[in-house]
C-alpha cells in the first residue's frame, strides 16, 4: 500500500510538535494516519515509529553539550598526569551516561515484548477495536497528567539511586503502546520523585533517544520500512527533525505545566464513542 506524499509530510509536522508534549505522539500520528488519511494499521504503526528518529536526532542536537562534551571539551578531561585509568573512565562515563545506560535496560526489558505483542494484535483484532484501546490508553495518560499537575521537587541526576533509573526505564517501556505517553510516563515518574522540573525535563528528553534509536533500528532491520522510498523517508526524517528542534527551543523558554490532560481526555473520549459506534454498527450489520 503506498502512502499518500502529503500525508507524511503532514505526519512529520505534527511529530516534530507532538513527540515533547505528553500527549502520546505515536498514538496521536496512528489515530490521524488511520482515522484521517486511511492508512493500513501496520503501516501506520510503523510509521509512527520511524518518524520518531527525526525527534530523536534533535534532542542529541538540542542537548549536544551534556552528551559530547565529556569526550571532546579538552577543558572537561582528566588529566593523564593526576587521574587514574578508572578515574578518567568515570569521568568520561559519567552520571548521565550511567542514568541512559540504566535507564535503557530497564525499557528494554518492558518494552521488546510488548512491541511484538502489538504486532501480532494487528494481525487479530479489527481496527476499529485497536483504535479503542488507544483511546483507553490515552484517557490513562490524562489522568496519569492530571495527578502530578501540582507535583515539584529539587532532586537533580546526581540525587536519584539506580534502582530508581531502572524502574524509570520500566515505566518508559510501556510508552511502545499507542496512546502512552513516553514523555509523559517518564515526566510525571520523575517529578513525583522530586526532581526538580528543568532537569526531569532534560533526563526525560535524553532516556528517550536510545529507546527511540532502538525500536526504529529494530523496525528497519524487519524490513517494515518500506512503506516509501529511503529520499523520502529521509525527508520526513528530516522535517521532523527540524520541527523537534523548534519545539524543544520553545519548551526550553516556556511553563511544561500546560493543562495537557485535558487535551488526552478529549482526544480519549471522542476516540472512544467513535469507534464504540463504529464496532456496535459492524457487529449490528
Amino acid at each position: 500500500m503506498s502512502v499518500p506524499f502529503i500525508s507524511l509530510i503532514g505526519l512529520a509536522l505534527l511529530q516534530g510538535v507532538m513527540e515533547f508534549l505528553p500527549i502520546s505522539s505515536e498514538g496521536q500520528l496512528y489515530l490521524i494516519a488511520v482515522g484521517i488519511y486511511g492508512i493500513d494499521e501496520g503501516i501506520a504503526f510503523s510509521m509512527a515509529i520511524w518518524l520518531h528518529l527525526g525527534t530523536a536526532i534533535a534532542v542529541i542536537i538540542f542537548y549536544r553539550n551534556d552528551i559530547f562534551n565529556p569526550f571532546f571539551n579538552k577543558a572537561s578531561l582528566p588529566s593523564v598526569k593526576t587521574d587514574s585509568k578508572d578515574e578518567q573512565v568515570k569521568k568520561l562515563f559519567g552520571p548521565l551516561f550511567r542514568f541512559v545506560a540504566i535507564g535503557t535496560v530497564g525499557t528494554v526489558v518492558v518494552a521488546l515484548p510488548l512491541y511484538f505483542l502489538i504486532e501480532g494484535l494487528f494481525d487479530i483484532l479489527m481496527g476499529e477495536i485497536i483504535s479503542l484501546l488507544v483511546g483507553v490508553l490515552l484517557l490513562f495518560t490524562g489522568a496519569v497528567l492530571y495527578f502530578q499537575r501540582k507535583t515539584s521537587g529539587t532532586k537533580l541526576l546526581s540525587d536519584i539511586s539506580f534502582s530508581e533509573v531502572f524502574l524509570l526505564g520500566l515505566v518508559q517501556g510501556f510508552a511502545v503502546l499507542p496512546g502512552i505517553s513516553r514523555s509523559g510516563m517518564t515526566l510525571t515518574w520523575l517529578l513525583l520523585r522530586g526532581v526538580e522540573d528543568d532537569e526531569a525535563l532534560r533526563l526525560s528528553f535524553l532516556l528517550g533517544v536510545p529507546a527511540a534509536l532502538g525500536v526504529v533500528g529494530l523496525d528497519f532491520i524487519r524490513g517494515e520500512v518500506f512503506w516509501a522510498p529511503i529520499l523520502v523517508l529521509a525527508l520526513i526524517t528530516l522535517i521532523a527533525l527540524v520541527i523537534g528542534f523548534a519545539t524543544l527551543v520553545v519548551l526550553r523558554y516556556t511553563a511544561i505545566r500546560a493543562p495537557f490532560w485535558v487535551f488526552c481526555f478529549t482526544i480519549g473520549l471522542l476516540v472512544i464513542i467513535f469507534e464504540a459506534i463504529a464496532i456496535i454498527g459492524l457487529v449490528t450489520f
